[in-house]
């Protein structure tokens, strides 16, 4: 899906970035497992929202690569957009399951509301899927998310 190497290398060192932060917030719920075994688990919801954010960041600017090597899709800004614009022009796993993830994500953003460790890591896990579905990502790539 994207030709330009520069632009897909940039990409998978930004999922590493996801990745790192993922394990990097397993550590620290696991650890504050250890000490407040009541505290972490609303420890844990919060802190998962981090890299979801960072993960739907990575889709959004692989959209926008997209966008400008020829993926017939537009060039709106906005995550929802570029999704609404590619949805018949790219393959998809489960557009519509990614596009209620992307709806969190503003919810996230913008209203400040946050999801349980469980749902970031499905919505982490989705995104990921794709982007392997895609070729943007390899299982070299891949965190393996489970």
């Amino acid at each position: 899906m994207i030709e330009n190497l520069n632009s897909l290398s940039t990409l998978q060192a930004k999922w590493q970035g996801v990745i790192r932060m993922r394990e990097r917030m397993d550590q620290l719920v696991i650890s504050t497992f250890a000490f407040d075994p009541i505290t972490s688990p609303v420890f844990g919801n919060i802190l998962y929202n981090l890299p979801l954010q960072l993960a739907f960041d990575v889709l959004r600017q692989a959209l926008l690569q997209a966008s400008t090597e020829r993926q017939n899709i537009g060039c709106q800004a906005q995550l929802g957009d570029l999704m609404e614009d590619a949805r018949y022009s790219l393959r998809w796993i489960d557009w519509q399951c990614l596009r209620e993830g992307v709806q969190r994500g503003y919810e996230l953003a913008y209203n400040g509301k946050l999801f349980g460790d469980v749902q970031c890591l499905q919505d982490i896990t989705n995104i990921e899927a794709q982007l392997l579905a895609w070729g943007i990502l390899t299982a070299s790539d891949s965190s393996s998310m489970q």
